[in-house]
């Protein structure tokens, strides 16, 4: 005696279904998980250096952008010496951020790069340099 399933065959829904939860899934992952990197949005060609240290989770960018005249940008904002004094006053009593990546240009002026860092050290916040891992000709 043959037996037969009265059930009706819905075999592709049900692995369908899953496939597509894990589309969403990595989808979902990958729009969010941009969001989370920290990068400045103006380019420079820092220089390059063969030390290196771990990643920082936790940042603020300092940015110096290239050019005639000397532009500052804190975390993408442009701010002048005195702006960028302020703002790291406040940011030092309500963050949890003690740090402070200074993203210099290769052209940049040193004495501009020390002036900022002198304004950085003066606030209380650890200070990193970033360089290049990579030597550029």
């Amino acid at each position: 005696m043959k037996l037969e399933s009265t059930l009706p065959n819905r075999a592709a829904f049900l692995y369908s279904a899953p496939v597509v939860d894990v589309v969403l899934l990595m989808l979902i992952f990958f729009l969010l998980g941009s969001n989370f990197i920290l990068k400045s949005g103006i380019s420079v060609e820092v220089p390059f250096s063969e030390s290196s240290l771990p990643p920082i989770e936790r940042s603020h960018i300092i940015t110096l952008a290239p050019g005639e005249n000397l532009r500052i940008y804190f975390n993408e904002d442009r701010v002048t010496l005195d702006e960028l004094s302020e703002k790291l006053e406040e940011n030092a009593t309500t963050d949890k951020v003690h740090q402070v990546i200074i993203r210099a240009d290769k052209s940049a002026a040193f004495g501009s790069v020390i002036e900022i860092s002198n304004i950085v050290l003066r606030h209380g916040y650890d200070l990193v340099y970033a360089t290049s891992s990579e030597e550029v000709n």
